[in-house]
């Protein structure tokens, strides 16, 4: 949606996104942040122009990158590097401070996932099946790791991303189209375990706590050892008349001890961490959750589809604080960074909402819908756009 379509005044503002910092990504960067995929990112030197304008801010681009097809992989920021992910196959390296390419990487099949780094690998998952371990500096594979033959999608449309990794404690966490969450040793991609659902796992896993806890779209959440993959709950979605099975897109977020996921059902749901019971779930009235929630200070952000709403959900009661008009569907995982939740928008659009009000604080206007989740770094914020670019703003 253009600028006019919010029934603004375009204000063309010196004003910065506020000299933001996501902690975990000096040392590794991934989708949702950290392990835990809760989407929380710590701030330093917030703006308050941004906080107290009368209007919304448009906020140019520091820099944009032209890959050769739509771009729906989340950044992940680290070794003041963009690493992420595009249809055309390939994995980039980008400068995070001016977007120069310094490698990238062609892989065998379409790149909807995220990579996840660590000290010195980058991790991710191709649309072939195959999962690389790429050296961070150089862009040379370390190792690959073919899962198996997709499963039959039990589900119409829509199916716009794929897992993505996560590494901890030498080891990565990733869901396949074979129905499996795989643990591959970071160092050399040999299986450690691996666990069979009945459906396409699409969900990024969230490790927490020595247990990792995978979506499928089976319809169920799983919680599995880390150690040895043997579940120790499992918790079936509701499902609805349009989709049965109640399948999970949304990538869990846990925080505490409990464990937020949404379903194509229309639901957002709550779990006890420990147990897998349900402490409450909000109801969107069919309206896909497909966006990954992120919790901070005791709220849940997350976009809906049909709905096209950004909400703000009380963590412990499951009520509604506010709903952000987004004129059209949300699958953009939120990014919370100080006083803001930053979001991808279907309209074209990454804007910054205030947190306690849901008020539109500053939006980038790109050319394409945003399915990419936003990566923020330092200073800047860093997304993907089908328009075919990646773009950096600050």
């Amino acid at each position: 949606m253009s600028s006019s379509g919010w029934m603004r005044t375009v204000m063309f503002m010196v004003v910065a996104w506020g000299g933001v910092l996501c902690a975990p990504a000096a040392r590794a960067g991934m989708f949702g942040c950290v392990p835990e995929r809760s989407g929380v990112c710590a701030t330093s030197g917030w703006r308050d122009a941004l906080l107290n304008a009368d209007a919304p801010g448009l906020i140019a681009p520091t820099w944009r990158f032209q890959t050769g097809r739509l771009n729906r992989s989340s950044p992940a920021v680290a070794h003041d590097t963009v690493y992420v992910g595009s249809h055309d196959g390939n994995l980039y390296a980008l400068g995070a401070g001016d977007g120069k390419a310094k490698w990238a990487l062609q892989t065998d099949g379409e790149l909807a996932s995220s990579p996840a780094t660590d000290a010195t690998s980058v991790y991710v998952a191709a649309g072939d099946g195959t999962v690389y371990g790429i050296d961070a500096a150089s862009g040379k594979p370390r190792w690959t790791f073919r899962t198996g033959k997709p499963l039959p999608p039990p589900y119409m449309g829509w199916d716009l991303y794929q897992s993505s990794p996560i590494v901890a404690d030498g080891v990565v966490y990733v869901g396949s189209a074979d129905g499996r969450v795989y643990a591959l040793a970071a160092a050399d991609g040999k299986p450690l375990w691996s666990f069979q659902t009945q459906a396409r796992v699409r969900a990024t896993p969230a490790l927490a706590n020595g247990v990792v806890y995978a979506g499928s779209m089976d319809g169920r959440l799983y919680a599995l050892d880390a150690r040895s993959g043997k579940p120790r709950w499992t918790f079936k979605t509701a499902g609805n008349a349009q989709f049965p099975l109640g399948e999970v897109q949304s990538s869990p977020a846990v925080a505490g001890d409990t464990v937020y996921f949404g379903s194509r059902d229309g639901f957002l749901y709550a779990l006890d961490a420990h147990t897998g019971a349900k402490r409450w779930a909000f109801d969107n009235k069919g309206s896909w959750v497909i966006s990954s929630p992120a919790v901070a200070d005791g709220m849940v952000y997350v976009g809906t589809s049909d709905a096209h709403t950004v909400l703000a959900i009380d963590a412990a009661s499951g009520k509604q604080q506010w709903s952000f008009d987004a004129r059209g569907r949300v699958f953009s995982s939120p990014v919370v960074v100080g006083k803001a939740v930053y979001v991808g928008l279907c309209d074209g659009e990454l804007v910054a909402l205030d947190r306690p009000t849901g008020k539109l604080l500053g939006y980038v206007s790109t050319e394409g819908t945003i399915y990419s989740s936003p990566a923020v770094h330092e200073s800047s914020v860093y997304f993907g756009s089908d328009d075919g670019f990646i773009y950096a703003a600050r």
